[in-house]
C-alpha cells in the first residue's frame, strides 16, 4: 500500500513512487494508484500543481516485468494505459524530480511533464526495441517534436541509455541539480506554480499543448481563453490591486 504515496501541501500534490528495493519498478497496483491520484488532481480544487518523484537513486525502473508478463494474458486495458491517458489529459501542471534510473515509462512520462529537474546521476532509457516492443506514451510523436527526428530515432531505434547532460541537451530536462537538492528545487518550482492563478495557469498549459495549427486558429483560441479569464475574480483582483497600489488578496486568486 505504501509503494506509491501522495501528500497534499499548500496546493502541491506530491506523488512519490516508493519501492526502493525494486528501484520503483511499477506494478499494476502502483499504476492504478498513480492514475487515481492524477484524476483526483484534475477535479480537486485544492490541487494546483503535481510533483512526481521517486527515491534517492531511483525515479522508476519502468514496468515490473514479472507483473507485466503476468498481466499480459488478461483481457481488458492495461493499468499502464490508464496512467498514460491520465498524463496526456492532465490540465494541472506536472513537475518531476529525477534521480537515478528512469527506464521506459520512467522516461516517457517526463515527456508529459511541464518541468523536469534531474541529478547528474540520472540515467534515462527507452529500451522498448530491445524488448521486442515499440514506443509508448506518445513518445514517437513527442520525442521527435522535442529533440528532432534523428535524435529520436537514435534513442528509440537503438534503445541505448543516455545521461542527464544528454537529456538536458535534448530538451527533456530543464536543469541538472545536486543529488541532495533536486527534490527541493522541483518542490520550489511546484510551489511557485501553485501560487499562480489556477484557471489562467491551466489555460496556458492547454494552449501550449495544442497541436500544430494555423496561427489564426491559435489566435482565436487565445482570444477565447483570454476573454473568459478577463472576467474572472482572479484577474479583477490582481488588476484592481495594481491600480489601487495595494497587496493582492490571495483568497480571490483561483
Amino acid at each position: 500500500a505504501d509503494t506509491l504515496t501522495t501528500a497534499l501541501d499548500a496546493g502541491v500534490l506530491t506523488i512519490r513512487m516508493n519501492r526502493p528495493a525494486k528501484k520503483n519498478a511499477l506494478t499494476g497496483e502502483m499504476y492504478d494508484a498513480f492514475t487515481a491520484a492524477l484524476r483526483d488532481a484534475e477535479t480537486n480544487p485544492a490541487v494546483r500543481c503535481v510533483l512526481v518523484c521517486g527515491v534517492p537513486g531511483a525515479f522508476s525502473a519502468g514496468n515490473d516485468l514479472a507483473d507485466f508478463v503476468a498481466r499480459a494474458s488478461r483481457p481488458g486495458p492495461r493499468p499502464a494505459h490508464a496512467l498514460i491517458h491520465a498524463l496526456t489529459a492532465a490540465t494541472v501542471p506536472l513537475v518531476a524530480a529525477v534521480d537515478g534510473v528512469a527506464v521506459g515509462i520512467g522516461t516517457t512520462m517526463l515527456l508529459h511533464c511541464d518541468f523536469v529537474y534531474a541529478t547528474a546521476a540520472a540515467k534515462f532509457s527507452l529500451p522498448f526495441i530491445n524488448l521486442g516492443l515499440c514506443p509508448e506514451a506518445g513518445s514517437s510523436l513527442l520525442l521527435p517534436r522535442l529533440a528532432g527526428y534523428h535524435h529520436a530515432a537514435r534513442l528509440l531505434m537503438l534503445g541505448e541509455p543516455f545521461d542527464a547532460a544528454q537529456a538536458q541537451r535534448l530538451g527533456l530536462v530543464h536543469e541538472i541539480c545536486a543529488s541532495d537538492a533536486v527534490e527541493a528545487r522541483a518542490q520550489a518550482i511546484a510551489a511557485q506554480l501553485a501560487a499562480k492563478p489556477r484557471r489562467a495557469l491551466r489555460a496556458t498549459k492547454a494552449l501550449l499543448k495544442r497541436g500544430e495549427e494555423p496561427v489564426a486558429a491559435r489566435v482565436d483560441a487565445e482570444i477565447e481563453h483570454f476573454s473568459a479569464l478577463l472576467d474572472s475574480a482572479a484577474a479583477r483582483e490582481i488588476m484592481g490591486a495594481f491600480l489601487d497600489k495595494r497587496a493582492v488578496d490571495g483568497r480571490l486568486i483561483d
